[in-house]
């Protein structure tokens, strides 16, 4: 793929090694093109299209690193700063990881006793069929469970009424959003 900075460069460089080697003729043009060259390394010093190797690599061998120290610490400025927001990034990802996994956790621990007694407050059927398998239901922070069919609103228990929009852990949020029908405000 062309990359038109780096041919913009290789350019500048070949019109000034021509006019490097006429210096005694237009002394003035040599230095123009060495400070384009220059203006154009410090004006994109960080793009993609100029990294600082392939640059070094094309550059005559007589510019001296005085000259091109300003485009040599921004570039370093530059990939230091990219490095650090990196690392920065990584860390807070991991930390998200972290408090999800977490909570996960914490949402796995809960456990909810089910008996072949217990029944919907909502249908008043029996969550433990004959067969000695539970239905699928949803259990509130209050430790009231209804049949997954019988509820209207995750965040609120229909036998008390309470609501738990605060307490909805990250799974009931996963549920209501992949419930049919839209949550109710």
């Amino acid at each position: 793929t062309a990359r038109p900075l780096i041919l913009f460069l290789a350019t500048l460089l070949c019109t000034w090694t021509a006019a490097d080697q006429r210096v005694r003729v237009l002394p003035k043009v040599a230095a123009e093109y060495k400070d384009a060259a220059i203006s154009l390394l410090m004006g994109y010093a960080g793009h993609s299209d100029l990294p600082p190797h392939e640059v070094l690599a094309i550059l005559p061998d007589s510019w001296t690193l005085e000259s091109l120290g300003g485009y040599l610490s921004k570039c370093a400025r530059l990939h230091l700063h990219e490095r650090r927001a990196s690392l920065l990034e990584e860390n807070l990802s991991s930390m998200v990881y972290l408090k999800t996994y977490s909570a996960w956790a914490q949402e796995r621990s809960a456990k909810v006793t089910m008996d072949k007694e217990k029944c919907c407050p909502t249908c008043n059927r029996r969550f433990v069929g004959q067969d000695n398998v539970a239905k699928a239901f949803v259990a509130y922070p209050n430790e009231t469970c209804v049949h997954l069919q019988c509820k209207e609103d995750l965040s609120i228990c229909p036998k008390t009424g309470r609501n738990f929009t605060d307490n909805l852990s990250i799974y009931c949020s996963t549920l209501a959003a992949s419930s049919p029908e839209p949550p109710s405000s």
